[in-house]
């Protein structure tokens, strides 16, 4: 009976990746027809079709130049997205264990969400100057609050009799966290790492055209006022194919371990 039910379980789970496989297929080669056909109504100067942006793009790879530029965002990338999850995490918590923590953080977050990232990034300009430090503060700036709107709200989740067992029984802060917060808030802690990640790479590619000498948003802006707007689509190609790859090579593996443990626990409640 559980050989069984363990076969038709790989079975749907293997239409299923099947499915999501032609649906990511389908989805790009969509993308690349709609690209397409804007580039057959836009200027050739402004638009270039897609395969010359992947031929230019491939060249940027191969001439090396694409790597030392690319590891410069993406270092500047992982550090503000670190710091800002580590801060906007910690407020998310707070908010979310304490009524206090959640009134006294409550303006500050409707604050940080409500100036735009492009302000941060003149404003760390103006106080850093041309420091490799300035889109990292600015990314830091812009992303933690919605980090801190997704702890929080999956802090809140959790099931207070959970919480009120563990402050009967004495369970320490540490223990606390390790052993109830963070394994029932695991799905708000993705949502909000796709998504700080995903504000990250815009607010350093922002930042770092205003506030650096190297970077891709450097090299867009660069490529932008010498008119070469073929060579600005194949950086911002070539952010694009990296940005894919860390969320299927990354963070849908991580995800699949993290809740490995759902699919064998349906199997043995089943049998």
């Amino acid at each position: 009976m559980c050989a069984q039910l363990l076969s038709k379980r790989k079975l749907t789970q293997y239409r299923k990746q099947l499915n999501g496989t032609h649906a990511r297929v389908g989805g790009i080669l969509f993308g690349l027809l709609a690209w397409f056909v804007l580039a057959s109504v836009f200027p050739a100067n402004l638009m270039p079709y897609p395969f010359e942006t992947l031929v230019l793009t491939a060249e940027l790879i191969q001439s090396g130049a694409a790597f030392s530029h690319l590891f410069v965002t993406l270092w500047r990338t992982l550090l503000g997205f670190l710091g800002a999850f580590i801060l906007g995490g910690t407020i998310g918590v707070l908010m979310g264990v304490s009524n206090y923590g959640e009134k006294f953080f409550v303006p500050y977050i409707v604050i940080g969400l409500s100036i735009p990232a492009i302000a941060w990034a003149a404003i760390s300009t103006l106080s850093l100057g041309l420091s490799p430090m300035a889109p990292v503060v600015a990314t830091i700036a812009t992303t933690f609050p919605f980090i801190a709107i997704n702890v929080w709200k999956g802090v809140q989740n959790i099931r207070t009799d959970l919480l009120k067992m563990s402050s009967a029984f004495g369970v320490s802060n540490p223990r606390l966290l390790r052993r109830v917060i963070l394994p029932n808030t695991a799905p708000a802690l993705f949502s909000a790492s796709r998504f700080g990640l995903a504000i990250s790479w815009k607010i350093v590619t922002i930042a770092e055209i205003f506030a650096s000498s190297s970077g891709v948003g450097y090299m867009l802006i660069r490529a932008y006022e010498s008119y070469q707007y073929e060579l600005a689509w194949a950086w911002a190609v070539l952010f694009m194919i990296v940005i894919l790859l860390i969320e299927y090579g990354v963070f849908r593996q991580l995800e699949k371990r993290a809740y490995a443990y759902r699919s064998a626990t349906d199997v043995v409640g089943v049998a």
